[in-house]
């Protein structure tokens, strides 16, 4: 089923389709194979709930992230709406898994530029 507005997504898949060919599909869905090897990679050092919470973290906003990449590659093959959206999509979505993994981790997070970042609001 085709989601409204994804072509953004559309788009980065078929420009990592042409970068990385069969494993292009590993940047837009589920990796359970990235998981495992930063649960194994992280096991020596967590617990195992606590590493695959952490890989879980860093890899369900996969799709987020290629967009982003493919951005930055290629911005002349994405639409300004395009671009508006998959920045939305990866604000909405990339931020707290990025802080969950830190503080799982045991890495603080801090608002370093100052911008009220961890004060709960939207507004700036």
């Amino acid at each position: 089923m085709k989601l409204p507005g994804c072509s953004y997504r559309e788009k980065a898949s078929e420009i990592f389709r042409e970068l990385a060919g069969d494993r292009a599909g590993q940047t837009m869905a589920g990796i359970p194979a990235a998981q495992g090897v930063i649960k194994e990679a992280l096991a020596g050092e967590f617990p195992p709930e606590v590493a695959s919470e952490i890989a879980i973290h860093l890899t369900d906003w996969n799709r987020d992230a290629a967009f982003i990449v493919a951005l930055t590659l290629f911005p002349e093959r994405f639409t300004q709406d395009e671009i508006r959206r998959g920045v939305e999509q990866f604000l909405i979505h990339a931020p707290n898994h990025i802080v969950a993994a830190a503080k799982l981790g045991g890495w603080p997070v801090e608002d370093i530029f100052e911008v009220g970042a961890l004060d709960g609001r939207v507004d700036a």
